[in-house]
């Protein structure tokens, strides 16, 4: 092979490997759009909403929905939408909601993955978490549950997976000019419980997935590496009250 074919060969697998980059970040964008216009149209008939359950065929990938559910206060759960029962009587179209979630599940490596987890229960159906209006200050408010005083976290972005690294917190308040403590994960010592990272980790995939979230929430300037970005905690009344304590 010649040095020039060699190279023609090199700048072809460069472009395409920037485009398979390319189509899927677009497929991650659409999968999380469709999610969020899923949760639209929920919301909109039930405020109260907060996950749904469903089978998914692993053979067509498709979904049948079971029911829209909420979640009390106190961590119990009620069920609010029965599909089988009341689907005469909602105003949801659930075929159209079914088709658009088997749209944005039907790639094994979906970005609305990251919103699912297995329902309790032996039948083996799964639930999806319904992203709140605001991801960012979901994921301040479920962090600050656990370091009230946590202004930052760092995200590593491997692949199609996610995890914290750590958090930074200010345990002064800084205008008495705050020490700052850097809080490292590690297997000994999780940062929070597993159910609470599969949570937070699900909401910043689905940030990174959306170009405007993440040019608006992810900063990687300064962080390790290029699979790293800081992620800034805006104020809530989670750490308000923690710093009126």
């Amino acid at each position: 092979m010649t040095d020039t074919t060699a190279n023609r060969a090199a700048t072809a697998l460069r472009y395409r490997n920037l485009a398979i980059d390319a189509f899927n970040a677009a497929q991650a964008q659409y999968e999380v759009a469709v999610l969020d216009h899923v949760t639209a149209r929920i919301v909109e008939a039930y405020p109260e909403a907060t996950h749904i359950t469903f089978d998914h065929s692993p053979h067509d990938r498709t979904i049948e929905l079971h029911g829209l559910w909420t979640t009390h206060r106190g961590g119990t759960e009620e069920l609010v939408l029965d599909v089988r029962r009341d689907a005469d009587t909602t105003a949801l179209d659930l075929e159209e909601l079914a088709d658009d979630l088997s749209d944005a599940l039907a790639g094994l490596h979906s970005a609305t993955w990251s919103a699912v987890r297995p329902a309790p229960g032996p039948d083996r159906r799964r639930t999806l978490d319904l992203p709140p209006a605001d991801r960012i200050t979901g994921i301040a408010e479920l962090t600050r549950t656990h370091h009230p005083h946590a202004q930052m976290i760092t995200v590593e972005f491997t692949g199609d997976t996610c995890r914290v690294l750590d958090a930074v917190c200010a345990d002064i308040p800084m205008s008495e000019g705050g020490a700052i403590r850097l809080i490292r994960a590690t297997d000994e010592c999780p940062l929070w419980p597993e159910s609470t990272e599969r949570r937070i980790t699900a909401l910043a995939r689905q940030i990174h997935a959306l170009p405007h979230l993440r040019a608006r929430h992810l900063a990687r300037f300064g962080a390790p590496d290029e699979h790293t970005a800081f992620l800034l905690l805006p104020q809530t009344g989670t750490n308000i009250n923690a710093d009126s304590k």
